[in-house]
């Protein structure tokens, strides 16, 4: 039986301790692969991020990485409020993991999770953050106002999904749809709505009452 491909991540630390502790972590594990060991013609799939809080320049290494590459970024932080959370998912944040938190198996879950294109929060930030897009509604740009149309039944199921913090398989077996559809119509929307990604996906839904 042949072995899942791995997966390369790219690991962003400024600290050297960090960098060490996260290399220790993830070299023994077989889903991964670092690109620092994988030789310069590697394409990464995930940026892995570790800092003490998220300030301007992580944001700004965050659009420079969904900007410039195809690697979905996953962040590692001491703390994190929830409207930082935001901005930093508005910058293409995929993942967050607290550090404490940063076990061997759950850094390469939040990798794995990243790497096939779903969001990885930690639970007890799944409730506050949906709480405070409706503190954040301003936040949605123009645009958005402008191309309003009414959503399909099949649209609100999934994005009544997202909300409740599951992943596009998750959502597949819940709302008994094939998950080549649910991405599919994930991407329809962002598209049609001109929404940068999930986040702004589930702040839609609720300043339109969707949710």
């Amino acid at each position: 039986m042949t072995a899942p491909p791995r997966i390369a991540v790219i690991l962003h630390a400024p600290d050297p301790i960090y960098q060490a502790g996260v290399v220790s972590l993830l070299r023994p594990r077989p889903e991964i692969t670092l690109a620092d060991t994988a030789g310069p013609a590697v394409d990464t799939q995930v940026a892995l991020i570790v800092t003490d809080t998220v300030k301007e320049p992580t944001l700004r290494l965050l659009r420079e990485i969904k900007h410039t590459s195809t690697a979905r970024s996953v962040l590692i932080v001491a703390d994190i409020d929830e409207t930082t959370l935001i901005n930093a998912a508005e910058c293409g944040l995929a993942g967050l993991l607290r550090r404490a938190d940063a076990t061997p198996d759950r850094l390469v879950q939040a990798i794995t999770t990243a790497d096939r294109g779903d969001g990885y929060l930690p639970d007890d930030l799944s409730h506050s953050v949906l709480e405070a897009f409706s503190r954040l509604r301003a936040r949605l740009p123009s645009p958005v106002e402008q191309r309003l149309t009414e959503l399909s039944d099949r649209e609100v199921d999934v994005l009544r999904c997202l909300a409740e913090g599951l992943d596009t398989a998750e959502t597949a077996q819940k709302v008994g749809y094939a998950e080549r559809t649910v991405k599919d119509v994930i991407h329809g929307l962002q598209t049609r709505l001109q929404l940068k990604n999930r986040a702004h996906l589930i702040a839609f839904a609720y300043q339109h009452g969707y949710l």
